[in-house]
């Protein structure tokens, strides 16, 4: 593996420990105030939404669309 995928491996999974603990936080905070849920759902709904959108434009700057790398039908299986 080059550096530059070691990298990518390291900040990926950086970023994976932060979605981690927000999911952590999350689910705490929808036990103790069941009414959050509407909000909590907004905040996972406007990330994935920006995270999303930063993959699409990015793409469309570098003609690379990195979401045709990847294989939707084997992230369902989880």
């Amino acid at each position: 593996m080059s550096g530059q995928n070691n990298e990518i491996t390291h900040e990926l999974s950086k970023a994976l420990k932060h979605l981690s603990k927000a999911l952590t936080i999350s689910i705490h905070s929808l036990k103790a105030d069941p009414d959050a849920k509407k909000h909590v759902g907004e905040l996972w709904e406007s990330f994935l939404s920006a995270f999303f959108s930063q993959i699409r434009e990015r793409g469309k700057e570098s003609k690379i669309n990195l979401l045709h790398l990847i294989s939707f039908s084997n992230i369902r299986k989880y």
